[in-house]
């Protein structure tokens, strides 16, 4: 395979993390950096002293460029990811692919008109560790889902372009789609704003799926501590990833059974006729190979334009993860109440 020509648009915070894991790999080559404050652009560029500085996509879009990497402020992702694909180039847009899911299927069509990888960054479905869980669910290790619970805190960075759910939720929707194989179908939403007026720092959204799965996310840049826990509760088993521990996954063979009071009847009718038994079991450590999910990331970009295919973070996944925020912002805006998810 030829290298992939790369070009990163958005040299701020995490777009020189995503070239940085990009250009680890041999399948890539770093052409340009493209950003507004070319200070920001000049600093990159002492890590890839051959790559040229831009003020702008449009002064790269003649050259011999195959691939962009856009990680702008999520308003200009829809306008730079059709500009880059309407000249040719395969996709690589952050989270989220854009504000509303029309735009995302806009972008998806475009891309496959003209038989180009369109991406979107939902980096943690690339992690070992959520690909573990996945596979735990599939064969049904944890029996039948209860509820998850999930949680992403820090204190900072707070941002002015986007809430604290556009800028967190994306990666626990994404996660929870993935781990599920289903989009919720409602969202409630409470939001509240400390810091800025109309900017939310913290949020709490109650995800309803089809299977009767409901699943909890708390997203805020307002807390003491950076947390990235999630914990799904089965009727055999309970399991917490924390994607800052040591451990990334725990396996609990713990839970409440049902054990009836006479056993010469199996069948009952009413809450009485049978007790709750707590059970306490063994705790499971599984060994998760160590791979940097971002690293995973770009690989599986690279992998997609060489093979031709479909990304695991295809427009179609992107789009469901930004109705989902489409909808809580809905429920946010009505006090709360429950909003479909609409694709």
């Amino acid at each position: 395979m030829e290298r992939v020509r790369v070009v990163l648009v958005g040299c701020g915070y995490w777009g020189p993390k995503v070239l940085r894991a990009a250009a680890s790999l041999e399948e890539f080559e770093v052409t340009a950096l493209v950003d507004r404050d070319v200070t920001r652009a000049e600093t990159v560029q002492r890590h890839f002293p051959l790559a040229r500085v831009e003020r702008s996509l449009d002064h790269v879009l003649g050259d011999a460029v195959d691939a962009v990497i856009v990680a702008t402020e999520p308003a200009s992702h829809a306008e730079l990811a059709e500009q880059a694909l309407s000249a040719g180039m395969h996709v690589l847009v952050e989270k989220p692919l854009a504000l509303n899911v029309a735009d995302c299927r806009r972008l998806g069509e475009l891309a496959q008109e003209n038989g180009l990888v369109l991406m979107a960054g939902h980096t943690f479905l690339y992690s070992p560790a959520v690909r573990h869980v996945r596979s735990l669910l599939e064969q049904h290790e944890l029996g039948d889902l209860y509820y998850v619970d999930s949680q992403r805190l820090n204190l900072g960075r707070v941002r002015r372009d986007v809430d604290a759910i556009w800028n967190f939720a994306p990666h626990d929707v994404s996660i929870l789609n993935h781990w599920l194989s289903a989009h919720a179908n409602a969202v409630r939403c409470h939001g509240y704003e400390f810091l800025q007026e109309g900017v939310d720092d913290v949020a709490f959204m109650t995800l309803e799926y089809d299977s009767s799965v409901v699943a909890h996310v708390h997203v805020s840049w307002l807390s003491p501590s950076k947390v990235r826990r999630m914990t799904i509760v089965g009727s055999r088993k309970m399991l917490v990833y924390d994607d800052v521990a040591a451990e990334k996954i725990m396996v609990y063979d713990a839970g409440i059974d049902r054990q009836h009071l006479d056993r010469t009847f199996p069948g009952f009718e009413t809450f009485g006729e049978f007790q709750l038994i707590q059970r306490l079991g063994d705790l499971h450590v599984p060994r998760i190979p160590s791979v940097e999910p971002l690293v995973a990331e770009t690989r599986h970009f690279a992998e997609c334009i060489r093979d031709g295919t479909k990304p695991l973070s295809d427009w179609h996944e992107a789009a469901a993860v930004v109705a989902t925020l489409e909808a809580a912002n809905m429920s946010r805006a009505h006090g709360g109440e429950s909003v479909p998810v609409e694709l």
